[in-house]
């Protein structure tokens, strides 16, 4: 039974444990607004993967996109629905196993996309933390429909 929730305390803990510290004020930021939106979301991981730049923002960590035109924050998005909202073999384990904490999410969707862009884990740390966190805050189903591929 695969039943991952919103809980703010162990998303604390996780931001604590795996969010770089210069990136933890952004994450924590969406933890304490109720009323983030994906919007909201989508700013914030972007800024943290460094595709989307403020004035005075120094720590880029972006890469170029992909010979597929694939952004880290894209990436993210992908591999979490993918784990959240598909019944794919790759996270059959994980869904069937129902211990997944938000920690252990966080880990398996930063190992991925971190693989596919040659990052370390915890530079990506921030942004999956981000992206999970929209997820479970407007509930899963929600998060899937919005975030649903487009059929081609």
């Amino acid at each position: 039974m695969f039943d991952l929730q919103y809980d703010a305390n162990a998303f604390r803990k996780t931001i604590d444990e795996l969010v770089p510290r210069y990136q933890q004020s952004a994450v924590l930021s969406l933890l304490e607004t109720a009323e983030a939106g994906d919007k909201d979301f989508d700013a914030i991981g972007l800024g943290l993967t460094g595709e989307k730049t403020d004035a005075g923002f120094v720590f880029l960590t972006g890469t170029r996109a992909q010979e597929n035109g694939q952004t880290i924050w894209g990436a993210i998005k992908a591999e979490l629905y993918d784990f959240l909202c598909t019944k794919s073999k790759k996270y059959a384990n994980e869904r069937k196993d129902g211990a997944t904490t938000i920690k252990h999410a966080v880990i398996i969707i930063a190992t991925a996309v971190s693989a596919q862009f040659h990052v370390t884990v915890g530079v990506i740390a921030g942004a999956v933390t981000v992206a999970l966190m929209s997820a479970l805050k407007i509930t899963r189903n929600a998060w899937c429909e919005i975030n649903q591929p487009i059929k081609q």
